[in-house]
């Protein structure tokens, strides 16, 4: 279920990159990343923010089940990817942008696709990681825009990469920025999505699910002290979280063949579902203006 966005947007961020200029990344931006050790356990609390962030492929398919339909006025506006100027807008937008492209590639929504890719490349470029991708690499990606599965390999693939080389250079906490952009942006497509399909039971419970995926995503972002951007990004993940610590969990009976014992069922108001949309929408509104 949950191989997400995280390595997709990541992925596609810095496709067709290779003209970045060599001096993108100095001056005041060089200051924003130094160099520092794997500190609080980061590479194994990345793992869990990925497997436990609900896919756009798999909300698209619950959705589709339920008979919903690729809304065009959910992803962020194309337009806007040349007015992110600091490293942090950069970094969250990237993974707003990789979200919205994995959205709309599992929709078969080829004018769309382009479109944010061509918004993640720009942004990619700006923030200077194209020395991950090769031309192979590339054409894979370009081969295989159609194909879910074969792109998901590719993905996750390049994805642990390209964590590996922004580590060796020291600027993981771009990672960082990237995998919280990506998170908003996945949760504020399914809380909307939701909104329009309020009897869709399997997909509030992947929204549920994110209470865990959230605590994951404030340990990593704690690792990180006065990095670009990262204080504020903390302020709005709190704020999502004295909402999500609200969600109930609930023992019950496991009625699936062949399972015995309980399982966890996590419960939320639809007062409290609405109070948590409202928040996913204020913050991603602060993340792409």
């Amino acid at each position: 279920m949950r191989r997400i966005i995280v390595p997709v947007l990541l992925v596609f961020a810095i496709i067709g990159c290779e003209n970045a200029e060599d001096e993108i990344l100095k001056g005041v931006e060089e200051s924003e990343v130094q160099k520092e050790d794997d500190g609080g356990g980061r590479t194994e609390r990345i793992e869990k923010i990925v497997y436990n962030i609900p896919s756009p492929t798999e909300t698209v398919s619950i959705l589709q089940r339920a008979g919903a339909k690729y809304v065009f006025d959910f992803p962020n506006d194309p337009m806007k990817a040349d007015d992110y100027e600091s490293l942090s807008k950069r970094g969250l937008n990237m993974g707003v942008y990789g979200a919205d492209l994995t959205y709309a590639s599992v929709f078969n929504k080829s004018t769309e696709t382009s479109f944010y890719l061509s918004c993640v490349s720009k942004l990619g470029r700006k923030l200077g990681v194209e020395q991950v991708f090769n031309e192979d690499v590339k054409n894979r990606i370009q081969d295989n825009i159609d194909n879910r599965d074969s792109m998901q390999v590719i993905v996750n693939e390049t994805f642990w990469e390209l964590d590996a080389y922004l580590k060796e250079q020291g600027r993981d906490n771009i990672s960082a920025l990237v995998i919280v952009g990506g998170w908003i942006e996945s949760l504020y497509l399914a809380t909307q999505l939701v909104r329009m399909s309020p009897d869709n039971e399997e997909l509030k419970q992947r929204i549920a699910e994110q209470k865990y995926s959230l605590d994951n995503l404030i340990g990593l972002v704690k690792t990180y002290q006065n990095k670009a951007g990262l204080d504020e990004v903390m302020g709005y993940l709190e704020e999502l979280k004295e909402l999500f610590d609200q969600i109930k969990e609930v023992k019950e009976p496991n009625t699936e063949p062949g399972m015995i014992g309980q399982k966890i069922k996590l419960q939320m108001s639809d007062e409290l579902l609405n109070e948590i949309i409202d928040k996913v929408e204020e913050i991603r509104i602060e993340i792409v203006s």
